[in-house]
């Protein structure tokens, strides 16, 4: 029976890891259907995206195969910095995972 997991994204910009407002985050499942889309907050964060995961009961049966996690896809993009694809985040059932996106500037010609 399919349980719900979640999705933070946190991005931010320098080593002193300076939170980034108005990144555009694209959360895909695996076959690249859009779970959700979301602005990044002055907090350089998102609202968490609910994922549909196994449920963790069905994990710890004898004889589980597969996997007990969902595995999504988060592109980050902002006009001023490159953008950034993560492909294989894993999302348990009942936890919240978080991404930390490290945004590098686009070098200014």
């Amino acid at each position: 029976m399919p349980a719900e997991g979640y999705v933070q994204v946190r991005v931010y910009t320098s080593t002193a890891k300076i939170p980034l407002e108005g990144t555009a985050i694209v959360v895909l499942d695996e076959d690249g259907t859009l779970l959700a889309t979301r602005l990044t907050n002055s907090s350089g964060q998102i609202k968490p995206v609910a994922v549909r995961v196994p449920d963790l009961a069905d994990s710890q049966t004898p004889g589980f195969e597969g996997q007990p996690f969902t595995k999504v896809i988060i592109r980050a993009q902002h006009p001023y910095y490159e953008q950034i694809r993560v492909d294989g985040t894993q999302v348990f059932a009942g936890v919240t995972t978080l991404q930390p996106l490290e945004m590098v500037p686009i070098p200014l010609c």
